[in-house]
């Protein structure tokens, strides 16, 4: 969400509307699931992130940037997938209780982080209040708005047999579609910095060097072996509608499904959950 970088915090709801409703999703999730939070060590790192379902297979939520676990809360009390599988949605590093305002600037790195939370939890030895039970190993099903694309992208590519499904929604993944912008730049300097809010302050850290670490993927496409959803609006003004078309060139090895719509802009999560709901149904019935 580069353009938000340049606002006040209390502006911001002008680039995302919806905080209200994450934040009544958020409270209604935890008053529903009291022992949801989990956390794990993992490269230096304290990870968080939460869970719902008792199911055998494992739909994942990596949230973009900014954001955290609770962009998702929706869906993780979503009964048709909770009635299929486990739902969980991280904390992406620097984001939330996983390093607050601790950027993680390699999508290697990060994919890497996640990833280990995931064969944890399929494991069952992640920390929580409540009593760990293992868990059955079952289909994983990766979703990624935003800048959580590339990063569940990545997790697929050095880790290819791992998943059955990768879910991108709005997703920045082409590397010629990424510009730094001067007042990113003016971000990064100690001043502005030390007067910008940790989560964007990471957000500008990590978007930086976005652009170099999706160049640096582009001969590991190929290793994806997961059927594909790819939802795109056609008025997303923060994620250029281009990366579908990017990412139609770069999926043909898998079965891959492509939604777009004309009249969508970036907040798929929220403003057209159904389309999500609908990928992860389909990803879970083949």
């Amino acid at each position: 969400m580069k353009r938000c970088l340049v606002v006040p915090i209390f502006l911001l709801t002008a680039c995302f509307p919806y905080f209200k409703q994450i934040e009544k999703d958020k409270q209604t999730f935890l008053d529903r699931f009291p022992n949801a939070h989990m956390y794990y060590e993992s490269g230096g790192r304290r990870m968080h992130y939460v869970r719902a379902g008792q199911g055998r297979d494992l739909i994942v939520f990596v949230h973009g940037s900014p954001g955290s676990w609770d962009a998702f809360a929706r869906f993780l009390m979503n009964e048709s997938l909770l009635s299929r599988a486990r739902v969980i949605s991280f904390d992406r590093p620097g984001f939330g209780e996983s390093g607050n305002g601790t950027a993680e600037l390699s999508l290697e790195r990060q994919a890497a982080l996640i990833a280990e939370g995931v064969r944890l939890e399929q494991s069952g030895p992640a920390v929580r209040p409540g009593r760990i039970q293992p868990v059955s190993t079952g289909r994983v099903i990766l979703v990624g708005h935003s800048f959580g694309g590339p990063v569940i992208a990545r997790m697929a590519m050095d880790r290819p047999l791992s998943y059955h499904a990768l879910v991108f929604v709005a997703a920045s993944v082409d590397p010629d579609l990424e510009t730094v912008h001067w007042y990113q730049k003016a971000g990064n300097t100690g001043v502005v910095r030390f007067f910008l809010p940790a989560m964007l302050d990471v957000t500008n850290q990590e978007i930086l060097p976005l652009r170099s670490e999706l160049l640096a993927m582009i001969p590991l496409w190929q290793n994806i072996k997961s059927r594909s959803y790819v939802i795109q609006g056609g008025r997303d003004d923060l994620v250029p509608p281009g990366n579908a078309d990017f990412l139609e060139k770069n999926l043909r090895q898998v079965p891959l499904t492509v939604v777009r719509d004309p009249a969508m802009d970036h907040f798929v999560p929220w403003a057209h959950p159904d389309l999500i709901e609908a990928a992860l149904l389909d990803a879970l019935a083949h």
